[in-house]
């Protein structure tokens, strides 16, 4: 699901992937919204690079955002492995 995009300048957010507001109405519940669908679906944006964000609020939210969701993208397997093997070594000590 896309959750950031750069559109006349302007940069965007979207909990959903169809309703789109402007960046700097973005809020906390936003954003861990965003992040757990991105954990589950990973997190889809414009590259600030090939699309202008002329707004400088807006600049920085939106590469400060990038920056974590793409973090959190390539950190995602490591998430999941260690959540496994604590779950694993909890079954195996409360199954015997």
């Amino acid at each position: 699901m896309k959750c950031l995009q750069i559109e006349s300048g302007k940069g965007y957010f979207s909990v959903d992937g169809n309703n789109w507001a402007l960046l700097d109405q973005i809020t906390k519940e936003d954003i861990l919204k965003i992040i757990t669908s991105g954990l589950q679906h990973g997190f889809e944006l414009d590259s600030p690079i090939d699309n202008e964000v002329k707004n400088k609020a807006h600049e920085i939210i939106y590469k400060n955002l990038q920056a974590k969701f793409i973090e959190l993208n390539e950190q995602k397997s490591r998430f999941k492995d260690e959540s496994e093997n604590l779950f694993k070594e909890a079954l195996v000590k409360y199954s015997e």
